[in-house]
């Protein structure tokens, strides 16, 4: 009887399996796609920072656009609220100013022929000099012009007549609030007989300088005395 004898000559380490996949093939197989992961996640991340820095820099330029906006903007309301208080004391003073051309151009043309006016002083009262007028607590800040007219006329009535028109009654005219004659201020003319010589005093509109709320003041124009107190 014949036997088969298999002797097995190959030594440990020269023994094969019975796998196709083979150790020494898939380790570097591995090593390599694992270089390409970390290759292809490197280079994702280089991206995405790259798109994180040009966004913070698209935010950094409008953040600094937006901050000269605000600056413009403050810098418009500091100018707003400078030319308003301009226009406010402009305002003040349109409207405690009082315009007297046309008052001095109806008295004048009030008077009568045979009257001669000698000094007219127009002025607005002031303080002892050296020594400021101040007002009492409480008490409202107001000015008015007194008007001073000396002169001489050959008819005592046309006296009368002068001071009606300073007050408005024979003139187109507001400026002046009262006007009189002195005691003692009518008398005769002793170098011109027959001519009396006279003073009249008028006392002016007051000067407020706070505006009214319900009309707006108009500035006046050069033809209507503009230049003149």
């Amino acid at each position: 009887m014949n036997r088969l004898v298999h002797v097995n000559l190959l030594l440990d380490d020269e023994r094969r399996g019975h796998s196709p996949i083979r150790a020494r093939v898939m380790v570097p197989m591995f090593a390599i796609l694992a270089l390409a992961g970390v290759a292809v996640w490197a280079g994702l991340a280089l991206i995405s920072n790259a798109m994180i820095l040009a966004g913070n820099a698209r935010a950094e330029e409008q953040i600094a656009d937006q901050g000269q906006t605000v600056k413009r903007y403050e810098d418009a309301v500091a100018r707003k609220a400078v030319l308003e208080a301009e226009n406010s004391q402009l305002d003040s003073f349109l409207c405690g100013r009082v315009v007297f051309s046309p008052a001095l151009a109806a008295i004048a043309e009030a008077a009568p022929e045979n009257t001669v006016f000698t000094r007219l002083d127009l002025s607005y009262p002031s303080g002892p000099a050296g020594r400021a007028t101040t007002a009492k607590p409480g008490a409202k800040k107001a000015l008015s012009a007194e008007l001073r007219i000396m002169g001489s006329t050959t008819r005592p009535h046309d006296v009368e007549d002068l001071v009606a028109a300073i007050r408005g009654d024979g003139a187109a005219t507001n400026a002046f609030v009262s006007a009189f004659v002195p005691p003692g201020s009518f008398r005769a003319d002793i170098a011109a007989p027959g001519t009396f010589r006279f003073e009249v005093v008028a006392a002016g509109t007051t000067r407020s300088f706070k505006p009214d709320p319900r009309t707006a003041p108009r500035r006046a124009s050069a033809a209507e005395g503009g230049n003149l107190p």
